[in-house]
């Protein structure tokens, strides 16, 4: 839900941004210029990985817990979006929760199919990551700086190291509330000793605690990015990064995911306007050159 905009407001804005040759934003920015994008890594110290993003005005904290999935449970990512009062001041709660609802299923159905699973015990046990995104303010392009705290937080996200010791019969009982521990631990994003675990299937492992005991998630740099292009209403230009009065004038976006190899691994259509074939073939040949410089400078972000 946008910021109320006035007709006149409304035309004022989709005439500067339609202008042939000299397009004017409210913020005398470029079509193709977004906002800065400052991300700061462990907001959260509990947690296992965390990230704070903030994209103009809109400023989301992410933070990453590990759990033990048992046999037969899903090793999947869980996920939830929180949408704070704060960010939408004028809505009811039913409707804050409605958001939070659609923005948790989003992220689930396009981000989160591109994390990696991490095994403890292979096809038997996992560390399953639950996500946490919190939405402290907004001023527009909130599903973008969502995905860019996702993926910042597991970035950050240290992974328990384990081992394989044995594949013997069932552990005792003191074994068994070892295994509480680790997950005590776990979820804490810290050990606080050296713990052992048995699956139902009898394999037995515990932490392994050489150096820090944690490893970096793998494939972190490749998780997807997502590029919103915002359409205007009677024009074939689109622009990037919207602000909030933008997106009440200029209702109508194309979201795509993409992985570090520039492949759509996603894509929503926002508003009621629809597209056909030839018109979204070069609108995501736009988008996967912003998603390359996005990916670059993602990375330029975190090695400094």
């Amino acid at each position: 839900m946008s910021t109320a905009v006035s007709p006149s407001e409304r035309s004022y804005i989709i005439t500067g941004l339609a202008h042939p040759t000299h397009p004017t934003r409210l913020d005398g920015r470029g079509l193709h210029q977004s906002r800065p994008i400052f991300i700061s890594y462990g907001d959260a110290p509990q947690a296992s990985g965390s990230a704070r993003v903030t994209l103009g005005g809109t400023e989301v904290l992410a933070g990453i817990r590990l759990e033990v999935s048992e046999q037969g449970e899903s090793s999947r990512c869980r996920v939830e979006v929180d949408v704070t009062p704060q960010a939408y001041p004028t809505l009811a709660p039913s409707a804050l929760t409605a958001m939070s609802t659609q923005l948790s299923s989003v992220v689930s159905d396009h981000f989160v199919p591109s994390i990696p699973s991490l095994p403890i015990v292979p096809q038997i046990k996992y560390f399953v990551p639950h996500l946490h995104l919190t939405l402290l303010s907004n001023s527009g392009n909130v599903l973008t700086t969502l995905i860019l705290a996702a993926r910042a937080a597991f970035h950050d996200l240290r992974v328990p190291k384990t081992k394989v010791i044995s594949s013997g019969a069932a552990d005792d009982v003191d074994e068994q509330k070892d295994l509480s521990g680790i997950k005590a631990a776990v979820r804490a994003g810290r050990s606080g000793g050296r713990g052992k675990g048995r699956g139902t299937s009898g394999v037995e492992w515990e932490l392994d605690l050489e150096g820090d005991g944690t490893m970096p998630m793998p494939g972190r740099e490749t998780l997807p990015v997502l590029v919103t292009l915002n359409l205007i209403p009677d024009s074939t230009t689109v622009f990037l990064d919207a602000g909030l009065q933008e997106e009440t004038a200029c209702p109508d976006r194309l979201h795509v995911f993409f992985d570090a190899g520039g492949k759509v691994c996603g894509m929503r259509m926002e508003g009621e306007a629809g597209l056909d074939v030839d018109r979204i073939r070069p609108l995501l040949k736009e988008a996967q050159g912003v998603s390359v410089e996005l990916f670059a400078s993602l990375s330029q972000i975190a090695t400094s």
